[in-house]
């Protein structure tokens, strides 16, 4: 089953096993930004094997039932290709980005090597050491420790509440054939999308994903819902940092809320930019801060709103205490006329700015499908922002920052109990 979009010409076919194929046309690029994504991530891990996921999006370039891992980056490079890949919680991307004529290999390779990966024991015990590494980078990181840590606070030990990459102890438990086991079992074509932008022919595109791709499998894996741990922090005290580094989050909704539009100008008039309040207010009145910002996560079933800041750890109450007021202000406020067309432009802006990558209109089309099942395309996101008013972004005020705390993920030389007492909302 084939259908064009109007936005833009977006062409999708859903294949006979449950594969879909989309892709975009952009007569004025020369190359090609490829993806083969699965709605499969750290979430979808095994009890016990966290870092499953991220593990395979490891091993896949370590070698097929045709090629080892250097014939892998040999043929890549041959034809000007850029390989890789990335797993979060929600889902695993495999891309590429290469000249336009050379697609035609390129797309086969990027298949074969998601299709047909062999785990060899011995491949899997060197990739083994590399993801130690970057799990120990990660921990030793404050930043990656920070968000870490608050991703646990909020979902405890489930797994949205595990970090991607598994820990040391989860890696190395991980087996060959917990690997295949894995893999045989979800990674079918019912949770995957072939993603294609620029200079893409679509039929040449459906033809390698119907002989390549389109296999047998589960739809996805079954999933833990997200469940949200009693209101905490968790402070990881490094005496030898001067700086500390707080992520809080509150509450939000999932990914295919229509309130999304809304949390996405809160979010930039929050903390979004250098005109944001908590920008203005803790770096350019107070000094408080060098770095400031909010965010928003959201995943299938639910979502976050959340502040990052780093401070010294003697700045650390103040900091909050200023925070808290600014909160307060907004909660009392609202969102005024002026800085709500400030946000909302900014907002449009870098959805318009970020379409000018392939590789980003890529991922953007392959995330709302695998999300919602459907594209959403430019014509459709930037219609949602036209029709929204000032009244819907402060509604979210009310609804997501009611001074009653905050989950709170943080490392630095202490501060654990001002960090606790903010969380329970008593600051």
């Amino acid at each position: 089953m084939a259908a064009d979009s109007g936005d833009n010409c977006i062409k999708t076919t859903a294949l006979s096993g449950g594969l879909v194929v989309l892709s975009e046309r952009l007569a004025h690029i020369r190359s090609v930004a490829l993806g083969i994504d699965f709605r499969l991530g750290s979430r979808d891990d095994p009890a016990g094997k966290s870092g499953t996921a991220h593990l395979i999006e490891h091993m896949v370039f370590k070698g097929t039932r045709d090629l080892d891992a250097r014939a892998i980056n040999i043929a890549a490079e041959t034809h000007g290709a850029e390989l890789n890949a990335f797993t979060d919680r929600e889902a695993t991307c495999f891309y590429g980005r290469f000249p336009g004529d050379r697609r035609r290999p390129v797309a086969a390779l990027l298949a074969e090597i998601v299709s047909a990966p062999e785990f060899a024991p011995t491949e899997l015990e060197k990739e083994k050491q590399v993801v130690a590494d970057e799990i120990r980078t990660a921990d030793e990181d404050p930043d990656s420790a920070a968000v870490n840590l608050l991703l646990q606070a909020v979902f405890g030990d489930s797994p949205l509440g595990k970090p991607v990459a598994g820990t040391l102890d989860s890696v190395a438990g991980i087996s060959p054939a917990d690997l295949r086991s894995f893999y045989d079992s979800f990674y079918g074509s019912g949770c995957c999308v072939a993603t294609a932008v620029g200079d893409v022919d679509h039929d040449e595109l459906v033809e390698l994903a119907a002989t390549s791709l389109d296999r047998p499998g589960r739809a996805a894996a079954s999933r833990t819902p997200a469940a949200f741990a009693p209101r905490r922090a968790l402070v990881e005290v490094r005496p030898e940092l001067s700086q500390v580094y707080v992520c809080l989050a509150r509450p939000a909704f999932a990914y295919g809320d229509q309130r999304r539009y809304a949390l996405s100008v809160l979010n930039t008039a929050l903390g979004g930019g250098v005109s944001s309040r908590l920008f203005q207010r803790l770096r350019e009145d107070e000094a408080l801060v060098y770095s400031v910002s909010s965010f928003t996560e959201l995943f299938a079933d639910t979502g976050l709103l959340g502040i990052y800041f780093v401070t010294d750890g003697r700045k650390l109450g103040r900091c909050l205490a200023v925070l808290s007021e600014e909160l307060s202000r907004l909660l009392r406020e609202k969102i005024a006329a002026e800085e709500f067309e400030r946000a909302l432009n900014m907002t449009r802006s870098s959805v318009l700015l970020s379409l000018e990558s392939p590789t980003n209109r890529m991922m953007r089309l392959a995330r709302t499908w695998l999300m919602l099942g459907r594209v959403i395309g430019v014509d459709e996101t930037l219609a949602g922002f036209d029709r929204l008013t000032r009244s819907a972004v402060s509604d979210l005020v009310e609804e997501l920052l009611a001074p009653d705390g905050f989950y709170v993920g943080a490392v630095g030389p202490g501060g654990a109990d001002v960090l606790t007492d903010f969380a329970a909302g008593r600051s």
